[in-house]
């Protein structure tokens, strides 16, 4: 297999932080991420087995979610999602969205309900979700991200959610994504935190609490996704990381974390993101 030798968004010096899971981190702006390049039929049986097949890690997506959907019941998109869709969205200025990795359609049916004269267009890589959103008479297109340089509108806004890991050619996808964001129009997003290892003081060497690639390939911090778009041209950068764990009421550490967290040493799951292009 082919691997990264230098950062793939700076092309600064890297240096290997995790050998079991081929983890890289680059001395420059500080970007983690798997040096094996991996092919695009490898990426596809992946998706297939996480959410299509039998007992499937992610079938809450594409069953629960979609009976969901098609009983026509009250959407769910999590707060600090919706907070996002809200602001950026759901705004009464934005005319149009462009959703990478829209799955069956979730985010694209909660915006329709909103608000139906949003423009919406999903790019799904996933035959089976992307059939499934169909049924659900969304626009979406079945292809990988790199399907956006052939649309020919621009966007207000572009929203990837728990996507952004998955994309092998980050620069590219950056780069496309710039080019079709409208002047002043935003990007927002939602990403697992690296930085949630240090949560497991006694974890075990090259343990990372995230999926492992091929499934994940970038892994983000506060601090590097906001120089990752700072260096590819986007402005007023602001990530916010979800401060209180999620609700395990059965787990003792839900409740130590939940105590650590309101002294400001619990590392949150999950990052959410927003830039400008300028």
């Amino acid at each position: 297999m082919d691997k990264y030798i230098k950062c793939k968004i700076c092309e600064g010096e890297v240096k290997l932080i995790n050998k079991k899971c081929n983890l890289i981190q680059c001395r420059n702006c500080e970007f983690i991420f798997c040096s094996t390049i991996y092919s695009q039929a490898e990426f596809v049986t992946v998706y297939d087995e996480l959410y299509n097949k039998e007992n499937a890690v992610y079938s809450n997506h594409s069953i629960v979610e979609y009976e969901m959907l098609l009983n026509n019941k009250r959407i769910n998109v999590g707060f600090h999602r919706s907070r996002l869709l809200k602001k950026h969205v759901l705004n009464r200025k934005c005319k149009s969205v462009l959703e990478i990795g829209s799955g069956i359609g979730l985010i694209g049916c909660y915006i329709r309900k909103k608000n139906d004269s949003i423009k919406y267009t999903g790019v799904e890589i996933d035959k089976e979700s992307f059939d499934k959103s169909q049924f659900l008479k969304l626009n979406t297109i079945h292809a990988d991200f790199t399907a956006i340089d052939k649309i020919e509108e621009s966007f207000d806004v572009i929203m990837l959610w728990e996507v952004i890991e998955h994309l092998q050619d980050l620069k590219l996808f950056l780069e496309l994504a710039y080019e079709k964001i409208n002047n002043n129009g935003k990007i927002i997003l939602s990403t697992p935190n690296y930085n949630k290892i240090y949560n497991y003081p006694k974890r075990k060497e090259n343990s990372i609490f995230q999926d492992k690639p091929p499934i994940h390939l970038n892994f983000f911090t506060k601090e590097n996704i906001t120089a990752i778009f700072e260096i590819n041209k986007f402005v007023k950068c602001k990530a916010t990381v979800k401060k209180f764990p999620y609700l395990e009421i059965k787990s003792k550490n839900f409740y130590i974390n939940f105590f650590k967290s309101f002294f400001y040493h619990y590392h949150g799951s999950t990052i959410y993101f927003e830039a400008t292009k300028a």
